[in-house]
């Protein structure tokens, strides 16, 4: 006895089956991501992440802005 499939499945068959995962994949990925918008309307960045433009997330200022270029950002732990 055999542990091998009755037939081969032809490359048409397996390409057919891995191009439909990939097509799920995508589309569970695309539905999934949720930005955060301005109050113009426009997309900032990813929600659940601070904003990049503000510094704060959920009303609360998590990141201290730098005063200058060459100063660094620094998270601010509340």
């Amino acid at each position: 006895m055999t542990f091998s499939p009755p037939k081969k499945a032809s490359k048409v068959q397996t390409g057919q089956r891995h191009g439909k995962w990939l097509f799920e994949k995508v589309r569970k990925v695309k539905n999934s991501v949720v930005l955060q918008y301005d109050e113009a309307g426009n997309a900032t960045g990813l929600a659940h992440f601070a904003s990049p433009v503000t510094g704060q997330y959920r009303g609360r200022q998590v990141i201290k802005k730098a005063k200058s270029k060459s100063d660094k950002i620094t998270t601010v732990r509340a």
